[in-house]
Order: structure tokens, then C-alpha cells, then sequence
């Protein structure tokens, strides 16, 4: 029954890290392709500027 033991504190590790990192993550927020589109748009202008 030891090794069993031993067995269940890397067991329980894993999943309370995985409820952690559920809980403590950020959240994912909807409109993340605009930002990325708002960033290539101010790349772009960066770059004409310098040009």
C-alpha cells in the first residue's frame, strides 16, 4: 500500500495544478482578432514612417 501512497501525491499534484491553472488563468477575451488587426495596422505604419 506505500508505493500506492507515493503514487497519489504526484497524482494529486498534477490535478490541482490543472484546477489552478483553470481557475488563476487569464481569461480569454472574444474580440482578440481585432487586436491583431489593430496591431498589423499600426505596424504598417510604423513602418511607412521610418521608410
Amino acid at each position: 500500500m506505500d508505493p500506492l501512497t507515493w503514487l497519489l501525491i504526484p497524482l494529486a499534484t498534477i490535478f490541482m495544478a490543472s484546477i489552478w491553472g483553470m481557475v488563476a488563468g487569464r481569461p480569454r477575451r472574444a474580440h482578440d482578432v481585432t487586436d491583431v488587426e489593430r496591431y498589423d495596422r499600426f505596424r504598417s505604419t510604423l513602418a511607412r514612417m521610418t521608410s
